[in-house]
C-alpha cells in the first residue's frame, strides 16, 4: 500500500478530518517509525491488508501514547505475534 494510502487510512482512525500545518508530515513520520520498529521486532513486510493494518494501528498507538501515556494495547501485541508466526509458517527466513 502506497504512504499516501496509509496516511489516509491512519487520519481516520485518528479521526483527523481536518488539516493542520505540519500534521500530514509528522503522520508519515509516524508511519515510517511504526514500520522501523515492526522490523526490529521481526515483522517484515510482505504486502499483505494485515502488514498494513498493524502498521497503521502501532502509528495511531503511537499517536495517542504521547499524550495519554497508555501501554501498548493487547491487540496491537496480538496483532504483531500472528503477523511473526504468519511469516515463520510461510518459510521466511528473516521471520525471529
Amino acid at each position: 500500500m502506497q504512504t499516501r494510502d496509509m496516511l489516509l487510512l491512519l487520519r481516520q482512525d485518528l479521526q483527523r478530518t481536518g488539516t493542520i500545518t505540519g500534521e500530514d508530515d509528522y503522520l508519515t513520520q509516524l508511519l515510517q517509525a511504526a514500520k522501523g520498529s515492526l522490523e526490529r521486532q521481526g515483522v517484515r513486510p510482505d504486502g499483505t491488508a494485515d502488514y498494513d493494518q498493524l502498521v497503521i494501528s502501532t502509528a495511531a498507538w503511537l499517536y495517542r501514547k504521547r499524550v495519554t501515556g497508555e501501554a501498548e494495547p493487547q491487540f496491537l501485541r496480538r496483532m504483531r505475534m500472528d503477523a511473526i508466526i504468519s511469516q515463520r509458517a510461510r518459510g521466511d527466513p528473516y521471520a525471529p
